[in-house]
């Protein structure tokens, strides 16, 4: 599934232009308040972060995420967020959020890539069987 490019659909709210990656990487989402979140997956169009918040519909924040040394900083866009399932056992209600990317400087869009890149490409070599 995360191979699926969505496009807008009747009536299913917000859908995927990008093919999204899988990950875990720590991130911060800075507005009125400043909250710690977790990165689930990313693509070069958004992203999905877990959060200790209900953030508001069409809020938008700024985001920073760390990956694997090199910082990314985005202006985003709350498109979507719901109590997050998986996490009921935890003590405090974590919270789904999909965040659309508005407009990445150059510099951030050409980071963004290549991470997607360079860790489809270490998937890709992990899969591949041994000789």
């Amino acid at each position: 599934m995360a191979d699926q490019v969505k496009t807008e659909g009747e009536g299913h709210g917000p859908r995927r232009r990008a093919r999204r990656l899988p990950v875990r990487l720590e991130g911060r989402l800075a507005g009125r308040q400043t909250h710690a979140v977790k990165v689930i997956d990313i693509s070069q169009t958004g992203c999905l972060v877990q959060c200790s918040a209900c953030l508001d519909m069409g809020a938008i924040l700024d985001l920073e995420v760390d990956l694997g040394g090199d910082k990314l900083s985005a202006k985003v866009r709350v498109a979507e967020a719901a109590l997050d399932g998986d996490a009921a056992a935890e003590a405090a209600p974590l919270f789904l959020t999909g965040l659309e990317f508005l407009g990445l400087p150059a510099r951030d869009e050409v980071k963004l890539r290549r991470f997607l890149d360079d860790e489809a490409r270490r998937r890709r070599g992990a899969d591949a069987p041994s000789r």
